[in-house]
């Protein structure tokens, strides 16, 4: 278990990152993944965050509960489960070094893709959902923090601040919970990560308030800018210090 003062760094990057993903719909996992990584280790780091995003996309869900886009969730899913349990398999025989250069090269590599599917001739059709979960499922497994390079796929279709808010919590709930299932399975979840998960997760319910009371006043594209920065500054950390 994490010594007091590992715990208030703790429960602090858990508040930030849930009032970032409350206003935009990513950024927890962004924020809490090095934080995590480097006061528990990488190999501790998913499936503690797997505990604690399960809880998060609960809350965000709980906020915009009336704004869920089914039709998206179901054929998201369809792809998204299988592909997550098989990612999750993966992960538990991953060489820690190899997992964090991979994590970091994805950071890096979400900057320039989120502005390509940003683009108005990306067009994204609900048929497209099923292979979109399924790419997404198998990363989140790996990688945990998608959204940078997830959330384009969702505002190309449509979906916009509330809607998306919510439909991309119900996605990473289930990915979440397909993904806690397996690492139970493979003894990578134990009672002390749940412990921790559920802490920082009941803080994240605080924090995603606070995200939704602050959706409608903020500038996204200054937001974007700071999660990019993140990004880079992240994704250069996993690259040069791999363990």
């Amino acid at each position: 278990m994490p010594e007091p003062a590992v715990w208030g760094i703790l429960l602090a990057t858990a508040l930030a990152g849930s009032v970032l993903a409350g206003v935009v719909g990513f950024g927890a996992g962004i924020v809490m993944l090095p934080i995590l990584a480097a006061t528990m280790g990488l190999r501790a780091a998913v499936p503690i965050m797997t505990v604690t995003m399960l809880i998060g996309s609960l809350s965000r869900t709980w906020w915009s509960r009336g704004e869920v886009d089914g039709r998206v969730c179901v054929r998201f899913l369809a792809g998204a489960i299988p592909a997550t349990a098989l990612g999750a398999i993966l992960f538990a025989g991953a060489p820690t070094a190899t997992l964090s250069v991979v994590v970091g090269i994805f950071l890096l590599s979400a900057i320039p893709l989120r502005r390509f599917l940003s683009s108005p001739i990306v067009q994204v059709r609900l048929r497209h959902f099923p292979v979109v979960g399924a790419v997404f499922g198998f990363l989140s497994s790996i990688v945990v923090t998608t959204g940078p390079v997830m959330t384009p796929f969702f505002l190309a279709y449509g979906l916009r601040r509330g809607a998306y808010i919510a439909t991309d919590s119900v996605c990473g709930f289930f990915m979440h919970v397909t993904r806690g299932i397996v690492f139970v399975r493979l003894a990578l979840i134990t009672w002390d990560t749940v412990a921790i998960g559920c802490v920082l997760g009941t803080v994240m319910f605080a924090g995603s308030w606070i995200g939704r009371r602050l959706l409608d006043r903020m500038s996204d594209q200054m937001f974007l800018r700071i999660i990019e920065a993140l990004l880079v500054l992240m994704g250069l950390h996993f690259l040069l210090f791999p363990r």
